[in-house]
């Protein structure tokens, strides 16, 4: 008997230190450590009324990003990933992530109609020519192709919050092509954008940066919101 009692009380300890080992941790994720240094200036620079989500993680470049908050885009409140720290020029812009209370540009490239691919094929037909031989109707076409959406895709970031994917043409070789993801979530429009995202050709989305793009976003959504301190 005393054995057995000895064997239980071993028996027992064993399964409450496996239950305890085995216990759920709670962990609060926090916004990704690139933002440490403007946490502060976010808090104090967004709108009064206003939240603001960074996500945890942050894989959408190779090279090293920089973060600096923007407030001078009228109805908006950004925070720019840079190549370079303390970037001014768009140059070096190389992704946004934003807060809106109301956002043309989004509700603009959610009802925009979708520039089909074949269209975008005799786009690249009509470029490869000289420009003297266009007749007016390519050269319409050209114009439309410019800053066109190229596709649309409905995405769920998180239970209960919907978004979209959009592919944005460039305007010339000034104005690359983009990639966004737009979402409603705190009663104001969130969006989270990167420069590129297409082949050379500017025809088929390179899906690695589609992907990265769009874990930013979930990782934003899922992100507890940062008040204003004013």
């Amino acid at each position: 008997m005393k054995k057995q009692s000895i064997l239980g009380i071993l028996l027992s300890c064993a399964v409450l230190g496996a239950c305890y080992l085995t216990k759920p941790q709670i962990v609060n994720a926090a916004p990704a450590s690139i933002f440490t240094p403007i946490i502060r200036e976010v808090k104090n620079q967004i709108p009064r009324g206003w939240v603001m989500r960074l996500p945890s993680s942050v894989d959408i470049s190779n090279t090293k990003l920089y973060p600096q908050v923007i407030t001078t885009i009228p109805g908006e409140f950004a925070v720019w990933l840079n190549s370079r720290p303390n970037c001014m020029d768009r140059s070096c812009q190389f992704g946004v992530i934003a807060v809106a209370k109301n956002s043309e540009y989004a509700d603009n490239l959610r009802s925009k109609h979708i520039f089909s691919k074949t269209s975008l094929q005799r786009v690249k037909a009509i470029r490869q020519r000289n420009y003297q031989t266009r007749t007016e109707s390519e050269s319409t076409l050209l114009n439309n192709s410019e800053m066109a959406v190229l596709e649309r895709t409905s995405i769920t970031l998180k239970p209960g919050i919907q978004g979209v994917f959009i592919v944005q043409n460039g305007g010339g070789a000034s104005t690359p092509p983009s990639l966004h993801v737009f979402w409603k979530q705190d009663g104001l429009n969130y969006r989270a954008t990167i420069k590129g995202g297409l082949d050379y050709d500017r025809s088929v989305v390179i899906q690695s940066q589609k992907s990265a793009l769009i874990n930013l976003a979930i990782s934003m959504a899922k992100e507890s919101p940062i008040k204003s301190a004013n």
